[in-house]
């Protein structure tokens, strides 16, 4: 009787033991340094300015002096590889995606014209609907109210953005 219970008592700890582990091992899988980032939000700065990035006109996204005002608050979302901004409240938008085109903030409908991809860290942001890159004007680059457009992906400065914070 006591092999009976001796025996039990083995199984039983080797399945806790057992569901020990598979409780520990996703965690584990999960580290942070393997992990996905969720969201990306903050200013979003260029590499071409010392302006941030703001959806505060009508006539589309620009960059100008950082502050702290909630035109120039973004989120981008690995999700749905979107850039939302809270002022007005939507997706970045690449309009019509012709070299040139505006970017602009307008209600997010899941549409490829506003999926950009690229890594908030400091890269490039591709359009999935036209495949061109977010850009800084360089026309308009020295100065306020520089025009945010999309044109072909050239790998300069003026393309490279990042967001003031990444998650882990």
């Amino acid at each position: 009787m006591m092999r009976i219970s001796r025996r039990k008592a083995d199984l039983a700890g080797l399945a806790g033991l057992a569901a020990l582990l598979f409780a520990v091992l996703p965690v584990a899988a999960a580290s942070p340094a393997h992990a996905v980032p969720m969201f990306a939000y903050g200013h979003v700065y260029n590499g071409d300015s010392p302006r941030c990035l703001d959806s505060g006109t009508t006539t589309g996204a620009l960059l100008f002096n950082c502050s702290t005002s909630t035109s120039q608050h973004w989120a981008y979302s690995y999700r749905n590889n979107t850039i939302g901004g809270n002022s007005p409240a939507g997706c970045l938008d690449d309009g019509a995606g012709l070299n040139g085109s505006r970017v602009f903030l307008t209600a997010c409908t899941g549409s490829l014209s506003q999926k950009w991809y690229g890594d908030p860290n400091g890269s490039s942001f591709t359009n999935a609907a036209s495949g061109r890159c977010l850009d800084a004007d360089l026309g308009t680059i020295g100065g306020q109210g520089t025009i945010v457009q999309v044109w072909n992906c050239w790998g300069n400065s003026n393309q490279v953005w990042w967001f003031e914070f990444v998650s882990p």
